[in-house]
């Protein structure tokens, strides 16, 4: 399991935490269902490391925020990140607190593996979803689920019955029937449209136009 420290953080306002950026420290908090927010504040560069690698709500860490001499540790799960427009290095991050025994919902992302035969026939793979939510303890949480689309020829497609679920995570979908990816025929592409050219110019040479004050017999 990751493991990231942090400090409490005393301080607030625009400037002060532009000047602690400076020095390589970013701003946080951490907050959950029930406990106080923390103002909290990393190392820039293993929180950077940290993020390379990070999904949003799918990588567990264990959380030790000091504060002074004493060092309070927790479990979380990284909920939303701040960047600046023009740099795009983190600037905040927000933590959300778990309880390690306790079942929480969370999204984790599928990893599409394999190539449809139904590819090398025609078809077109059209991947409905890419992540799904599940229920599990912060310590079963996948790094993602795999869906292992080899088999599916054109008009098959893999369900929610068909993923392997890790013990001790469940879906929170209850319809096992839900498409998650499928292999189509593709589309036929419009037929262009015909300008009937020669007979718009048959009918251009047909008509007569007749002279000022000429007489019709």
């Amino acid at each position: 399991m990751t493991e990231l420290t942090a400090d409490r953080r005393r301080y607030t306002g625009k400037e002060i935490n532009r000047k602690r950026r400076a020095e390589g420290k970013i701003p946080g908090v951490i907050y959950g269902k029930g406990i106080e927010t923390r103002s909290i504040e990393f190392q820039r560069k293993p929180l950077e490391k940290f993020l390379d690698t990070a999904r949003r709500g799918t990588v567990v860490v264990k959380m030790t925020v000091q504060d002074g001499a004493e060092g309070k540790e927790s479990y979380a799960v990284l909920k939303e990140t701040q960047s600046h427009p023009l740099t795009g290095r983190v600037t905040h991050v927000d933590f959300y607190e778990v309880a390690l025994g306790k079942k929480f919902r969370v999204e984790v992302p599928l990893r599409i593996k394999g190539k449809a035969v139904g590819i090398e026939m025609g078809g077109v793979l059209d991947v409905v979803t890419r992540s799904l939510e599940v229920e599990c303890t912060p310590d079963h949480v996948p790094e993602f689920l795999d869906l292992d689309v080899t088999s599916l020829g054109i008009g098959d497609a893999l369900r929610l019955a068909d993923v392997g679920f890790p013990e001790g995570v469940v879906p929170t979908e209850k319809d096992l029937r839900m498409t998650l990816a499928a292999v189509h025929t593709p589309k036929a592409e419009a037929a262009p449209a015909v300008v009937e050219e020669t007979v718009a110019a048959e009918g251009a040479e047909g008509a007569s136009v007749a002279e000022p004050g000429a007489k019709e017999e």
